[in-house]
């Protein structure tokens, strides 16, 4: 309760009636339609996705679609389903609690499913029905985890492209992909292929990734492309007047690469970022088209070790000298030693570039310089490596969530020496892990914990602020 100029004001009572009369602005602001063609929306949504994942943007239309609702947004850094490649999901945020982040709730957030297109406007699925209104300023934030793995997919699709034409023949054309963060299929004409050509193409692949060749994309006239052959393209599709031509190899924007498509999708910015790539499987979908399935980074990790795991046991159950296994054993270890290697190196290089972006994030509470921040569908290991990476060039407070699908939820702190004679990173673990249901602990300068809820992650985190202030 407050009083002031003689009266008595129910606080709590006020918030709670302004929250119900946005609520229903928000609903009455939405539009029910039936088909796509029924959005008043004409304005195309600025798409900044390939250089940013995350971005201020402003509500233009709330629509309601066969139960499914979509936020149209004038600028996106989400990547809209198209050319095989999924859509991206993420989060919406209103800009009152990006200003005010001690006030906001997890609640607030809006969720997005998934982003599709219609035209040249961006629908943003999202899971709730307390959505932005019209006109309302908001952030949006890609999931960014979910989409480095799409990325990784899609630039080795096309090296694979490139490697079935080296192993196969350069007639062998695209029929068809779908690029998403668990896996890749690539349909082609041809007829089958071998274990030998299948093997090839996996390692050649494999060599140019660690090759670490620059992934690069310039936008071209198609006039200046469309009969040049070592560019490759869907003859039966049309192209406008400007195409985007991805190129793996060669000088930034030069067309020298060795593998050069006309792509408008998300790519890494090096074959290195790949990390690994494996063939799960080559069969036939149609006359005289093959589908090869294929999953490259931590998900080709995940087939290497079960298949390791898969010899063993079978060494255990056919009850003959284990040496004849030995062999394929020790050079499936070796390979899984390498990938471990080739991943902990591609870790470092992905944790580098989020603790980059976390700089620019810096908070000071109660003149403590602070870095708090949930980093979405990440494990501890990753957690680790980015606070080690910002405390290379940071003095303060490190705070550090990730929570999986699965709802399992990781915590990293470190305190720098400038400030552990204040706070120690133990007691920060201790104090927030119970709050997603788990525990944890360490040492003052780092410490590292874990919990079962990961919907109460944002409010851990939130948790933190209050301990610093």
């Amino acid at each position: 309760m407050a009083r002031e100029r003689g009266l008595t004001v129910d606080t709590a009572g006020f918030e709670k009636l302004m929250e119900e009369q946005r609520t229903r602005a928000r609903a009455a602001q939405k539009k029910e339609i039936i088909s796509l063609s029924q959005i008043e929306t004409t304005t195309p949504t600025k798409f900044i996705g390939f250089d940013k994942l995350e971005t201020p943007a402003r509500v233009l239309e709330v629509v309601s679609l066969k139960d499914k609702t979509a936020v149209i947004l004038d600028e996106s850094a989400c990547y809209a389903e198209m050319g095989g490649q999924v859509g991206d999901t993420g989060e919406i945020i209103p800009v009152s609690d990006i200003i005010f982040p001690a006030s906001a709730g997890a609640e607030s957030r809006i969720r997005i499913t998934n982003t599709q297109k219609s035209g040249n406007t961006w629908l943003h699925f999202v899971d709730s029905e307390n959505v932005a209104a019209l006109g309302d300023e908001v952030f949006l934030i890609v999931d960014k985890p979910r989409r480095n793995a799409i990325q990784r997919h899609h630039t080795v699709t096309h090296l694979l492209h490139w490697a079935l034409h080296e192993v196969v023949s350069k007639d062998a054309s695209q029929k068809g992909s779908f690029v998403g963060p668990d896996k890749l299929t690539f349909d082609f004409n041809s007829a089958a292929l071998t274990p030998q050509q299948v093997a090839d193409i996996e390692k050649l692949v494999n060599e140019r990734i660690l090759e670490n060749s620059g992934v690069s994309w310039t936008e071209v006239p198609y006039a200046g492309v469309k009969s040049r052959k070592d560019v490759m393209q869907f003859f039966g599709d049309k192209y406008g007047d400007t195409v985007r031509v991805v190129q793996i190899g060669g000088g930034a924007g030069e067309l020298n690469g060795y593998s050069m498509e006309l792509c408008g999708g998300t790519h890494t910015r090096a074959t290195g970022e790949i990390g690994l790539f494996r063939i799960v499987g080559e069969s036939a979908i149609a006359a005289g088209v093959r589908r090869i399935e294929a999953v490259a980074g931590l998900e080709a990790y995940r087939k290497a070790t079960d298949e390791v795991q898969l010899i063993k046991l079978l060494a255990g159950k056919v009850n003959s000298p284990v040496h004849e296994l030995e062999k394929k054993i020790e050079l499936l270890l070796e390979h899984q030693k390498a990938v471990e290697k080739q991943l902990k190196s591609a870790q470092q290089r992905e944790a580098s570039n989020a603790a980059s972006l976390l700089l620019e994030e810096i908070k000071t509470i109660n003149g403590i310089p602070a870095i708090i921040h949930n980093l979405g569908a990440v494990d501890g290991d990753f957690l680790q490596s980015v606070a080690d990476a910002l405390k290379q060039s940071f003095k303060g407070v490190i705070v550090l969530g990730g929570g999986s699908e699965a709802g399992s939820v990781a915590l990293v702190a470190a305190v720098t020496p400038d400030f552990a004679w204040k706070f120690q990173a133990g007691k920060i673990i201790q104090q927030i892990a119970p709050i997603v249901g788990g525990k944890g602990g360490g040492k003052p300068d780092n410490a590292r914990g874990g919990g079962k809820d990961a919907s109460k992650l944002d409010e851990a985190l939130a948790k933190v602020k209050t301990l610093l202030g």
